[in-house]
């Protein structure tokens, strides 16, 4: 299949490129390239595309297109807090204005990133299943829900949207992002010798189990 990738030349994308491209498919990538350059360790061999921003998409750019899986988006939720709006504005309407550019394209399948924050505070002990409330607490999160609203009504016959409502990522890429917390937690661990929980580990019980002690302490 011929593919396009968005935000190929981010944390994942950089990753999944060459995943597909060993499966068969002819990867075509997108991406505004902000963080081309932002490389640890050997410079990927990044598949040929468009460098473009996600608003400025235009029919041209899903021509031709078997499936389109979509990872580009303002990633976190600080950056998200810090610029709503513009938060929104990328990785609601864009998205959804992606999507149907692919379906009046003719593209079949739409692959979504969307992530588990779309849950939010779930609350109990229990896991969360696909029809479980969502209660999203962050203008990222809510901008994942209403993307995901929006595919659903596009969806028919010859359009297939699927959302990977993925938990937080973690582990290396060569174009890697430090601001995830188990990233974070490892590479801080690894330069200084002490393991730094920036809370009393509560706020993040449902990444990881919480410390046994608060403030940072030394690894085993």
């Amino acid at each position: 299949m011929r593919v396009l990738l968005t935000g190929h030349q981010g944390y994942l994308g950089t990753v999944m490129a060459p995943v597909l491209t060993a499966a068969g498919h002819e990867v075509v990538g997108l991406d505004s390239g902000l963080f081309a350059d932002c490389v640890l360790g050997p410079r990927p061999a990044d598949p040929s595309g468009h460098r473009v921003d996600l608003r400025d998409v235009t029919a041209e750019h899903v021509a031709g297109v078997d499936a389109v899986i979509h990872l580009a988006a303002l990633s976190n939720d600080p950056l998200g807090s810090l610029a709503p709006d513009l938060t929104y504005d990328i990785n609601h309407h864009a998205s959804v204005r992606l999507a149907r550019l692919a379906r009046e394209a003719g593209v079949k399948r739409f692959l979504y990133a969307s992530t588990c924050s779309v849950y939010g505070a779930a609350g109990g002990g229990d896991l969360v299943g696909e029809d479980a409330p969502l209660r999203p607490v962050t203008p990222y999160a809510e901008s994942k829900v209403r993307v995901e609203d929006d595919l659903h009504a596009l969806a028919d016959g010859d359009f297939t949207p699927v959302y990977m409502r993925n938990a937080t990522a973690f582990g290396y890429s060569p174009r890697l992002r430090a601001d995830i917390v188990l990233n974070n937690l490892v590479g801080h661990a690894l330069l200084s010798g002490e393991v730094l929980v920036l809370s009393d580990g509560t706020p993040g019980g449902r990444w990881c189990t919480p410390p046994t002690s608060r403030g940072p302490s030394r690894p085993r």
